[in-house]
């Protein structure tokens, strides 16, 4: 097996910088671009993907001219998506512009790959969590500061989401997803390495996510909290401690589910939070008609998906199908679940289920095992890394993220953390 101890290829013109680290630089620098989304490129498209094509170009030069070995980690799941996708395209005779779709996850799934190089070159993962941990702090700092400030042109607030910053995202929801992820990596990888600036970052961090306005990602942020909590005591404890802390989470939501919210009018709470400051009026007073929304698309989906077949109707084409049969609320699907069953049919769904299932054994394996040193050292906390797993997971519920950038990021630095336990487990037998 070849490891960075062999001699890496370097380029042309830079006799002093071996491409293995060329990319670790390119792969930092397309991190610090993740939250740049507006102003946007054609075809949804944003800075960072020009960074991800250059990563792909020079992972590829640095596998083939220093014999790395390369593995393609959740493969299988990929290629029933892009399939389902593909053929659900034919056969509706989907416009060519569903294409880009398609090509679309094949380069975040590239780029995935790239990262899963880190298993080869810990200077991989070394800049991509710095700079990931590094920009969300910083960021997050500047954005806070805007939003206090009044500078809508920075913040992204706009007539269409009252209050709720977008940042440069467009989008609140996306906006809070990035940051509530950023949060988790920020307390995996201990960075900022210093605990007082680190918990200042913390709260940056978390006042950004409070800006945002958005449901889901304070619902996920939870959910993050709980199952952190939970996997740091087994750590620390052993397993009768981490399934204690989940059963007592589990028994305060039943009693407040149980003796709490059938005393609590939601419904008045909504009207006064509708009526008092701006943020809570556009973020939780409006939840009833968000719920409400999704609850409608739910149901047009599933009324849709009965009435058609099990092939799908092609890549981003929800909206459009629901307005072709006249249905009465035309949206998105918001739900990964959902527009993968429509759009890629039934081989697509099974390509999700394959993704959720490599997914999850790995999150299994950070929480369980431990790194090599090299590796520890860069992430200390690995399974605080493994909690970002249920948390996409319920976020994808209610978003579509399968389309996110920090997700595709996410996967690779979880692919390349667990086959660098496999090379030492491997090499110690």
């Amino acid at each position: 097996m070849t490891t960075t101890s062999a001699a890496p290829a370097r380029i042309v013109g830079l006799p002093g910088l071996p491409r293995g680290d060329l990319l670790a630089v390119v792969m930092g620098l397309t991190t610090c671009l993740l939250p740049i989304l507006v102003p946007g490129g054609p075809g949804n498209t944003a800075a960072a993907d020009a960074g991800i094509v250059v990563s792909v170009v020079l992972a590829v030069l640095w596998a083939t001219q220093a014999h790395v070995p390369v593995k393609l980690p959740y493969i299988a799941g990929v290629c029933g998506l892009l399939l389902g996708g593909a053929l659900a395209a034919v056969v509706t005779y989907a416009p060519v512009g569903v294409g880009l779709v398609l090509v679309q996850d094949l380069l975040l799934f590239a780029w995935s790959a790239c990262l899963a190089l880190g298993r080869h070159n810990p200077a991989i993962v070394s800049a991509v969590t710095v700079v990931w941990c590094r920009t969300a702090a910083i960021y997050s700092g500047v954005m806070t500061i805007a939003y206090l400030m009044g500078i809508n042109a920075l913040t992204g607030v706009s007539a269409k989401d009252g209050v709720r910053a977008s940042y440069t995202f467009g989008d609140p929801n996306l906006a809070g997803n990035y940051l509530v992820v950023s949060l988790f990596v920020m307390a995996a990888c201990r960075h900022p390495r210093s605990p007082g600036v680190r918990r200042v970052a913390y709260c940056l961090v978390v006042m950004a996510i409070g800006f945002t306005g958005s449901n889901g990602a304070m619902l996920t942020l939870l959910v993050g909290l709980v199952l952190g909590v939970a996997v740091s005591r087994y750590r620390a404890q052993g397993a009768t401690a981490g399934l204690a802390t989940l059963a007592m989470a589990a028994l305060i939501g039943g009693l407040i589910a149980a003796f709490v919210m059938p005393r609590v009018d939601l419904g008045e709470i909504r009207e006064r939070a509708a009526g008092s400051v701006p943020l809570l009026r556009d973020s939780f007073g409006r939840s009833s008609n968000s719920a409400g929304e999704r609850a409608t698309i739910v149901r047009e989906g599933a009324s849709l998906f009965l009435e058609g077949d099990a092939v799908g109707f092609g890549p981003a084409r929800t909206k459009s199908t629901l307005a072709a049969t006249q249905a009465p609320y035309v949206k998105e699907a918001h739900n990964d679940y959902l527009a993968t069953l429509l759009e890629r049919g039934l081989i697509g769904a099974i390509g999700l289920l394959l993704l959720g299932i490599a997914v999850l054994v790995r999150c299994v394996r950070l929480v369980v095992g431990d790194l090599p040193q090299r590796y520890a050292e860069l992430v200390p906390r690995p399974w605080l890394l493994a909690v970002i797993g249920p948390v996409m997971a319920t976020a994808a519920g209610f978003y579509e993220v399968l389309h996110f950038r920090h997700l595709w990021t996410w996967l690779g630095l979880v692919a390349a953390l667990v086959m660098a336990m496999q090379d030492q487990r491997d090499e110690a037998s």
